[in-house]
């Protein structure tokens, strides 16, 4: 049994594609989560699109038809920062979050901003993509700023005042509204979070609705997914 535990529902339109819709287009498989596949196109947009691929994966997606046609090494990916730590940035793009790996920058001794976009950035990344699947950072350039983001990913540990999500073995940790604290019983399953950037940090909002896969799975007919 999967349970969602919905602390918001609202996603910041921000040229982040959500979802696929009917139609057809190519891109590059840049993460797995689950049956989810997030598929970057030509221009950085990432569609979540369920199927199997491995990651570089070069697709065509027809409606719900997913088709391997080669493998690339290299993509561009759009997405909204919501935390960098420890060489590592976490971007969330169609309501998922992605990892890439950056290199460590220096800043110069006039540097009076700092030199990487902050959490809340809209940035368009150039990725290269290695054997084993990992992004790393070629590239990148801040494009816009978002006020809040959707993101979906499985929970690791809650603690009083955050909760710390697993994505891709990676682990990031956001704040909570003060004076609220997520039951353990949401340990190991996966949440919607709907992430504030006010004041500069990732913190999730609160809403409380609370969903049983086999309840949706019943007011859905019962046939019989994620």
């Amino acid at each position: 049994m999967r349970r969602v535990f919905v602390l918001l529902a609202a996603v910041a339109a921000l040229g982040v594609a959500g979802p696929a819709t009917a139609g057809t287009f190519k891109g590059t498989v840049v993460a797995k989560q689950r049956s989810t596949l997030l598929v970057a196109g030509a221009n950085g947009a990432v569609r979540a699109i369920g199927g199997s691929a491995r990651i570089g994966a070069r697709v065509v997606v027809s409606g719900a038809r997913l088709r391997a046609i080669g493998r690339a090494h290299r993509a561009i990916v759009r997405g909204v920062v919501v935390r960098r730590s420890a060489g590592v940035s976490f971007l969330s793009a169609a309501n998922h979050v992605l990892v890439v790996h950056t290199a460590r920058r220096l800043a110069s001794a006039s540097d009076t901003t700092p030199t990487t976009p902050q959490p809340g950035a809209v940035v368009q990344t150039n990725v290269a993509i290695a054997d084993e699947g990992d992004l790393e950072e070629q590239d990148e350039h801040q494009v816009g700023q978002a006020g809040n983001v959707q993101v979906q990913a499985t929970v690791a540990s809650v603690a009083a005042g955050s909760v710390t999500l697993t994505v891709n073995g990676q682990q990031l940790t956001i704040n909570l509204p003060a004076g609220l604290t997520l039951p353990a019983t949401v340990v190991g399953t996966q949440v919607t979070l709907n992430v504030s950037f006010a004041g500069g940090a990732a913190t999730a909002a609160q809403n409380g609705q609370h969903e049983d896969d086999d309840e949706a799975d019943a007011d859905e007919g019962g046939g019989g997914d994620d």
